[in-house]
């Protein structure tokens, strides 16, 4: 008798194998990657499941994988979701017009060629999903939109969204950023890492003094001193100008905080902060003598963007200081 220990015999194991060989693998089917995002449990839970549909979606249809498009995806879904208040529906979220929206919100921070990677993605998803809908209608992620300055009219905005804040924790720190960003024009790191043991006062005013690198002394605009020092009577001697209970390294502070609760007319960037405050001490004839070392500049090079984006009735007022200088 012949057998094996299984008890089959050896026609049926031959068998057995034939069935096997003959059902069909499709090689191109991968098991899906599990995302894990980094971002409050009650949040994730509301965008989840279109985000997974989405990046499953348009992987196979781009040059990403889902592991790269889920990142994106999901703070672009909880931007529109969370801070626009849109529905979570392709054509809404992947239209191109709310990923401009969102990386000029969101990825203000991040540099240059950070933004332009997360946008590169979420444009091949846009594309996937929405197709001639959304073919050409990116325009090209420059540098001229950071150097613009804010408008008196988005200056009066960012003043009326600071003091609609409900906490006077989150009202005295949008305070702070105003005045350190449109009246210091720090940069978005000096603002993070600013104490504000870091700040005086006497009878000419107020003046920052900046640490670590690019250290400096900046007197305060006039018309920002007293959202600062509303932060300071807050704070007490000791703690962060900006947001208490940081650690000083987050470099999405600003961001994170401008999108909580976004102002409705513009975006708060603090690089376009820095821009308005360059701007305003240009018209006002401040010579560069003083302004390169407060703003932490080497040379008259790095204005270059700031100068060229004046309007034409800004340029008058340029030449009407070169005319007639301001002797002390």
């Amino acid at each position: 008798m012949t057998g094996t220990r299984g008890g089959k015999s050896r026609e049926q194991q031959l068998a057995a194998l034939r069935d096997l060989a003959e059902i069909t693998v499709d090689p191109l089917v991968a098991p899906h990657y599990d995302y894990t995002p980094k971002m409050p449990a009650g949040h994730w839970n509301a965008i989840e499941d279109f985000v997974r549909r989405a990046v499953q979606r348009t992987a196979p249809l781009t040059a990403y994988s889902e592991k790269q498009l889920y990142p994106a995806a999901s703070r672009l879904a909880l931007f529109a979701w969370g801070n626009a208040g849109l529905p979570l529906e392709d054509d809404v979220v992947f239209d191109p017009g709310v990923i401009e929206r969102f990386t000029r919100a969101e990825l203000a921070s991040y540099s240059h060629a950070g933004r332009n990677t997360i946008r590169a993605r979420l444009r091949r998803m846009s594309e996937a999903l929405l197709g001639d809908d959304a073919a050409g209608r990116f325009r090209a992620l420059g540098k001229a939109e950071a150097s613009r300055p804010y408008s008196p009219a988005d200056v009066a905005s960012f003043r009326s969204w600071a003091a609609a804040q409900r906490q006077v924790e989150r009202r005295t720190s949008a305070a702070a950023l105003l005045a350190l960003g449109l009246g210091t024009g720090l940069t978005g790191q000096e603002i993070i890492r600013l104490r504000v043991e870091d700040i005086t006062q006497d009878a000419d005013g107020v003046v920052v003094s900046v640490t670590g690198d690019g250290a400096r002394d900046v007197p305060v605009l006039h018309q920002w001193e007293d959202f600062l020092l509303k932060r300071m009577r807050f704070v007490g001697p000791t703690g962060w100008a900006f947001r208490s209970g940081q650690r000083g390294g987050n470099v999405n502070l600003v961001t994170d905080f401008a999108s909580r609760t976004p102002v409705r007319s513009v975006s708060l960037q603090a690089r376009r902060m820095r821009a308005t405050w360059l701007t305003e001490h240009l018209l006002a004839g401040t010579p560069l003598a003083a302004l390169l070392p407060a703003a932490g500049l080497e040379s008259a090079g790095a204005l270059d963007r700031i100068l060229a984006g004046l309007a034409p009735q800004e340029l008058a007022a340029v030449r009407r200081t070169l005319r007639r200088p301001r002797l002390p």
